[in-house]
């Protein structure tokens, strides 16, 4: 098949879709396994691959979201690989990894990753910060894979476990941590009955933080804070309008220096605290 009929075909396909270009471009790219700037350079391509590039069409028509199809994406700088199971990086999460990079000294960083998914936290960190380390802690059997293999290239400064992070026998391992970074599930349980479509392809554990979508909120500033040295600090990702009710577990907690960070559209992603 001729590609530029293919591609023609792809945009025709994806037409109610104002990211056609871009996703049909992907798509192409990910299924010759060739850059746009190479694969432009072709005239024809097998039968086979055409079909591919159809049938991935056909599961975005269907609201599978493009990074499922691509098994493929960027986060902060980083090639972050993503399927089924495993909560899609949004640039969102780059606010809290900005609050993180900030706080890590020259004299070297202890860190733990909690919830941490895909690696993607961890593997930004550790892509801008040589002198860390970090221990990400994921319980998803899914997840647990694709972040084995995101945090392959860094290894020296990345540990992974597999465990529960509301255990609190667990976190009563861990002690002398600078900083703790999460990225919990926060969706509440009216958030799940209202999900849009690419959402319900996403893992539910990674989702929903319970029925007002607090729940992690509530126990791990409880059971970790004992693992921060004086003066570390704990960050999470929240959901929108969570601020306030993040920041009060905080403050019940004994955490000090409260802060509550926007990202670039003005909404707050980040609420932190230090260990008082």
């Amino acid at each position: 098949m001729v590609i530029k009929e293919l591609r023609k075909l792809l945009l025709d396909m994806l037409k109610e879709n104002e990211n056609r270009h871009f996703e049909t471009d992907l798509i192409i790219s990910h299924a010759l396994n060739l850059s746009k700037s190479k694969w432009l350079l072709k005239n024809e391509i097998s039968d086979k691959i055409a079909s591919e590039c159809i049938e991935l069409a056909n599961r975005r028509l269907r609201s599978e979201p493009l990074q499922y199809l691509i098994n493929d994406w960027e986060f902060y700088g980083v090639p972050i690989k993503v399927g089924k199971g495993v909560l899609i990086p949004r640039q969102d999460t780059e606010t809290l990894v900005e609050f993180a990079l900030s706080k890590i000294s020259d004299d070297g960083c202890e860190i733990l990753d909690l919830c941490a998914g895909s690696g993607c936290i961890s593997a930004a960190i550790a892509n801008n910060k040589k002198n860390v380390h970090i221990t990400a802690v994921e319980i998803s059997d899914d997840a647990y894979k694709y972040a084995k293999k995101n945090l392959e290239n860094f290894s020296d400064n990345v540990t992974l476990l597999k465990s529960d992070v509301l255990n609190y026998e667990f976190a009563k391992g861990f002690k002398d941590i600078d900083l703790i970074v999460c990225n919990p599930p926060y969706l509440s349980k009216n958030d799940m009955l209202n999900l849009q479509e690419e959402l319900k392809y996403e893992p539910k554990k990674a989702l929903y933080g319970g029925e007002d979508g607090l729940d992690f909120f509530r126990i791990l500033p409880k059971i970790w804070k004992s693992s921060l040295k004086k003066c570390g600090w704990i960050a999470f990702e929240i959901g929108y309008g969570q601020k306030d009710a993040v920041s009060s577990f905080l403050e019940a907690n004994a955490f000090s220096d409260i802060k509550a960070i926007d990202d670039l559209t003005g909404i707050c992603r980040v609420v932190a605290g230090k260990n008082e």
